[in-house]
């Protein structure tokens, strides 16, 4: 019989610390879609350090192995904290992405998606269908990229808001094609679903703004412009139930999340100086998600027997401020992303079998847009980017100051 571990169990008062400095505040800024105003105020309180700091204490008190939360209403969850567990966890096919927490906050707007696909064989010809259309060749989209990013401003003051609009323009231009370009209904109605979804199962199903966001969105799939990930798509032969058209609405999901990413990794190249080819670009984008992750909790669900003393059913918990700045610490390092990944260097696209099968391409849309802005542009961050670099950056109130770049 296989040795179980048992894992050290927190007090009820670390219990309630844990809860209070990381489970509060990463439910409140938004699992799905990030709160401003939490942002902000967690921003303020740098809510992402003081938890880093308090999952520095516990593994100093139990050691380096997983620890073992009781959580109200939910049963058990293991927190892995030490980079062989964390790879352990997202190696391990026993544990299921599709969770209960997953279905619940996903199911709003993604129902058939790959992440909250509990049959295993359903979720691998979901996932390489993912595979197959998104590891496609980013050299078409580079005119998308260009033409979208030389709409921002090349002198003032650059904003979110003005980013995001370009950004996510590009984006259904690669995704849907040109005819979804001005189609921000689509990302409205998503966005109300993605709100929905931060509430998991407490809130109902908005099942007429679904509707209404999926009759949209097939009528753009339908056309499948030349070009797009559409067209692609639609040119991949699938089975009936592996519901091609329900993979989409993650594709956006994920793609918006990336130019939170890339903004935020516009910050650390204004105060880091060097090259700005596509390979060092993307080192700046995969910085940015190991420092800041735009997914705070990568979650795993027990489906049978561990090598943990845990019931099936329990929650595995990855904290990712955590994951991904333990080991390689609180300053900009793109060169983890440059020399092969030699020392650890977090998780910033989860890993193992369920790694972000988008990766490469939001990796090469990002470092294209940042390409594209930067080649006629030098900007000046409205935040300071010192050692140590803050744990939680509020993208919605980062401004950029932006003049024309010196000849």
């Amino acid at each position: 019989m296989p040795t179980i571990t048992r894992l050290p169990r927190l007090t009820p008062k670390e219990t309630l610390a844990l809860a209070l400095k990381l489970v509060v505040p990463t439910l409140a800024q938004g699992v799905v879609l990030r709160r401003p105003l939490i942002v902000r105020l967690t921003a303020l309180l740098d809510a992402d350090t003081r938890a880093v700091r308090l999952l520095d204490r516990l593994r100093a008190e139990h050691g380096d192995g997983p620890l073992l939360v009781r959580v109200p209403f939910r049963g058990w969850a293991v927190l892995p904290l030490a980079p062989r567990d964390v790879r352990r966890v997202l190696d391990d096919r026993t544990l299921t992405p599709a969770t209960r927490e997953k279905r619940g906050a996903l199911g709003h707007f993604q129902p058939e998606g790959v992440l909250i696909t509990a049959d295993t064989d359903l979720r691998d010809r979901r996932r390489a269908l993912n595979d197959r259309v998104l590891h496609t060749d980013f050299a078409p989209f580079t005119r998308v990229v260009e033409e979208e990013a030389a709409t921002l401003p090349r002198h003032g003051v650059l904003t979110w808001r003005e980013w995001h609009a370009a950004h996510g323009r590009a984006v259904r231009r690669i995704v849907l094609g040109d005819g979804a370009r001005d189609d921000v209904t689509l990302m409205r109605q998503l966005g109300r679903l993605r709100r929905d979804a931060n509430w998991s199962y407490l809130r109902g199903r908005r099942t007429d703004v679904r509707a209404a966001f999926r009759r949209r969105l097939s009528a753009h799939l339908t056309r499948a412009e030349p070009g797009s990930l559409a067209a692609a798509l639609a040119q991949t032969s699938s089975e009936a139930d592996v519901c091609p058209e329900g993979q989409v609405p993650h594709w956006l999901f994920a793609f918006d999340a990336a130019g939170i990413a890339a903004y935020r990794a516009l910050a650390l190249l204004a105060a880091h100086p060097g090259p700005r080819d596509a390979t060092h670009l993307r080192a700046a984008v995969l910085e940015s998600v190991r420092l800041w992750p735009t997914t705070l909790a990568i979650l795993r669900e027990t489906t049978g027997p561990t090598e943990w003393d845990v019931p099936e059913g329990s929650v595995v918990a990855l904290y990712s401020p955590y994951v991904n700045r333990a080991e390689p610490g609180d300053s900009y390092r793109p060169e983890l992303w440059l020399d092969g990944r030699g020392e650890w260097a977090g998780v910033p696209f989860s890993d193992g079998f369920a790694r972000c099968a988008g990766e490469d391409l939001v990796l090469s849309t990002a470092a294209a847009f940042l390409g594209a802005f930067l080649r006629e542009r030098s900007v000046r961050p409205s935040v300071p980017m010192t050692d140590p670099l803050p744990g939680t950056l509020d993208h919605f109130r980062l401004r950029f100051a932006v003049k024309a770049a010196a000849r």
